[in-house]
């Protein structure tokens, strides 16, 4: 965006007295260049019949509301739309703000225009209020996007001129709400989908909502150091297109841009870490566009010849393409301006895919049109597509949203299968994420992974561009439930927990029946099932069996399903419940209540003990803490365990780290504890006169396995760290 191109969008003049045939003869002008000419009289009639159900109607801005999907049309024409995608955009507001229905509209147009009207319809005619409107347009949004990409595009381009007149809304707080709802939302839908300009009319439409001051300083700091040199910018262009076709270039085309405000922001924070606008290297940039990728490389030279390139600012994404697709030679050099300049050197179809990437996968055949996804970006879809169908009710929203965050928002990591296929997980997702993602059956069987051909372990978080490799059992399922503390992706936790649920049910269900008899016989009451049980009497067979997993879960005591058949038990039947003369037999481990296990024959753990599990070759044994067997284990091989009536252990841990240099290495190590999210209860650093630090942190957690992760990745972060103690109580 130029300082032109922000003007134009922020200085909207609503149409008050113009008419806005105006704006459909340059939709019309644009549709000539592309579309067959017997197609463009489509376009009058979809107005027409738009202009007439809207009547007089009004915005905000005081203009006819029929302006406004003309503009959004307009913004829609970007992308070179099919024709019926132009009508859907003229009509999208028909249905919900006019009387005009779906019969109205397959009557006059075709029932491919009138389905996606509805489908618009249902996206924005949201009827709940606050966060779980946003959430149900999410979730709306992206199923009508799975139906029909060309949905999504006339949304953007929708709230493109919403965003563009936002400022003519009466309220302030609704503005900002507006603004923030499109950056969590509709920008990251345009990144993912790689319509670049869109995603620049967004964010900085946002921006300066959200962050006026911070928007006007960066375009005055534009007006200042750039506007001196436009009247350059042209002499260039001239200069260096003779200078091409001197050295025998032919049929190319040159473009140049200026770093929109909000990426200036985002890259001075981000990457240069300052607000001095001024140590940004590509503020200004050029672009030359060539007809294949023999005469990209010609140009290289030819710049090169002429200008001082930057070695180290050369990047050929032509050889090496992004993982998104993208394609081009980018070079910085010096001696073309007064600072460093940036040209970027692609073909027609490359420049193509970088604006507009799945649009640009549109083709135009017999007045038809159809769209090749990139794979990458099908998987995407597909992934919303199964999030959304598994959003049911507003009750789950919380679990929706964490899973929107991780799969939607996030930074992705970028990863390899042998065959060269590219993978993307959400960042920070470990092999075992990524075998998952691969295919159920492959997280549920997995054997070892190999990234760049060296075996690692199954808590191993790969980096973009890893070859990574999973090995699996033949005919043997790995799957337990201590694995998902390896697992990052909510997905890939959700499809082993499926599995563990199914694989157990009917075990989980006999082992609750079993241990629920034993609590009604010491109250002296009716087994289950029993001619006199009440609890059979007082609930369905499908309630029964709810409750009954609901007591594996956790979410429901023995003792509250009891009551719900016999409210009125005496307090010294409650006591008698709480009562166990033994509890050998009696041990819960990782969560399960049904694995076989020895007790220690050293420390002999009785009730009351605190406890933990230990995993050795093909037997579970149980200790106190302070057995002497728990000293050299390693924590990968320890699980929870607890009595049946107690709560889950959290175990205290401390930690002490020797560091042979001060400050940097801690430095690093606290960095990396925050972004494992792992919560510090205390840290202590000492400083020795031989310049080494000794630092001990303590932590609390559910699972021993969480331990061992933060153990190995403390050391495979860092080779010069040393594991002085640990203790676990």
């Amino acid at each position: 965006m130029n300082l032109k191109e922000i003007n134009n969008f922020f200085s909207y003049e609503p149409f008050f007295d113009k008419d806005p045939s105006i704006l459909v003869k340059k939709i019309k002008e644009i549709a000539a260049e592309y579309l067959d000419k017997n197609l463009l009289k489509e376009i009058d009639k979809a107005y027409i019949f738009a202009k007439e159900a809207h009547d007089d109607i009004m915005r905000l801005s005081w203009e006819p509301y029929i302006a406004h999907p003309l503009q959004a049309t307009l913004f829609l024409m970007e992308i070179k739309p099919d024709i019926a995608s132009i009508q859907w955009c003229i009509l999208h507001d028909v249905i919900e703000d006019t009387p005009v229905t779906y019969d109205d509209i397959q009557e006059h147009f075709s029932k491919e225009v009138a389905d996606i009207c509805e489908w618009l319809v249902k996206v924005s005619k949201i009827k709940y209020k606050g966060e779980d409107r946003q959430l149900e347009t999410i979730k709306k949004t992206f199923l009508a996007m799975a139906k029909d990409l060309r949905v999504i595009f006339i949304k953007l381009a929708d709230r493109i001129h919403n965003i563009q007149t936002l400022h003519f809304h009466p309220k302030k707080d609704k503005q900002i709400k507006i603004a923030q709802e499109t950056m969590k939302i509709y920008v990251p839908i345009a990144k993912k989908l790689w319509l670049y300009h869109y995603q620049l009319y967004l964010e900085n439409g946002c921006f300066k909502i959200l962050h006026p001051e911070e928007f006007q300083k960066i375009v005055k700091y534009m007006r200042k150091s750039f506007s001196s040199e436009y009247a350059y910018v042209d002499k260039w262009i001239k200069k260096i297109t003779k200078l091409l076709k001197e050295e025998g270039l032919k049929d190319f085309s040159i473009k140049w841009r200026l770093k929109s405000p909000y990426r200036t922001r985002e890259k001075s924070e981000n990457k240069y870490n300052t607000n001095d606008f001024s140590k940004i290297m590509d503020m200004l940039a050029f672009r030359i566009i060539t007809k294949d990728i023999a005469d990209v490389y010609l140009t290289l030279g030819i710049i090169h010849k002429h200008y001082t390139p930057m070695i180290k600012r050369i990047k050929d994404y032509i050889a090496i393409p992004k993982f998104n697709g993208y394609k081009s030679i980018h070079t910085t050099v010096l001696g073309m301006f007064r600072f460093p300049t940036e040209i970027q050197i692609r073909t027609i179809e490359m420049d193509n895919v970088a604006e507009y990437w799945v649009a640009a996968h549109y083709g135009y055949s017999e007045n038809k049109w159809s769209v090749k996804i990139p794979k990458n970006q099908a998987q995407w879809i597909k992934k919303l597509q199964d999030l959304v169908n598994s959003y049911k009710t507003t009750e789950n929203k919380e679990w929706f949203k964490n899973e929107l965050n991780i799969e939607m928002l996030n930074k992705s990591t970028f990863l390899y299968t042998p065959k060269g296929d590219i993978i993307e997980l959400a960042r920070w997702s470990t092999v075992l994420d990524f075998a998952f993602h691969v295919h159920t059956e492959v997280g549920l069987k997995f054997k070892n992974a190999l990234v760049n051909r060296e075996i690692k372990p199954i808590s191993y978080v790969p980096k973009s561009g890893d070859v990574v490799m999973i090995q699996t059992w033949k005919n043997k399922y790995t799957a337990s439930k201590h694995r998902v503390d390896y697992l990052k992706t909510p997905s890939a936790k959700a499809h082993l927990n499926r599995h563990l649920k199914l694989q157990n049910r009917d075990m989980i269900l006999k082992k609750v029946i079993s241990d629920l008899n034993k609590k009604l016989k010491e109250l002296w009451l009716p087994a289950l099932r029993a001619k006199e049980d009440q609890i059979v009497k007082s609930l369905t067979p499908e309630e029964l069996e709810k409750k009954l997993i609901e007591i594996s879960d956790k979410k429901l005591s023995y003792g509250k399903l009891i009551n719900i058949a016999y409210p009125k038990l005496k307090e010294t039947h409650k006591k008698t419940n709480k009562k166990k003369p033994k509890w050998d037999s009696e041990i819960i481990i990782d969560g399960n209540s049904i694995i076989n296990y020895q007790l220690c024959p050293e420390c002999r753990p009785k009730y009351g003990d605190k406890i933990i599990a230990k995993v050795w070759r093909h037997e579970i044994k149980i200790h106190t803490l302070t057995c002497k067997a728990l000293k050299t284990a390693s924590y990968a091989n320890l699980l929870e365990a607890h009595w049946i009536d107690e709560e889950p252990n959290i175990y205290h841990f401390s930690l002490t780290l020797h560091f042979p240099k001060k400050y940097a290495n801690i430095m690093q190590v606290m960095q990396r504890i925050s972004e494992l999210n792992i919560d510090l209860q205390h840290v202590w650093v000492k400083n020795y006169d031989d310049g080494t630090t000794e630092m001990i942190i303590e932590s609390q957690y559910k699972s021993p396995a969480q331990i061992d992760y933060l153990i190995k990745d403390l050391k495979n972060n860092n080779n010069s760290i040393q594991i002085k103690n640990r203790h676990l109580s």
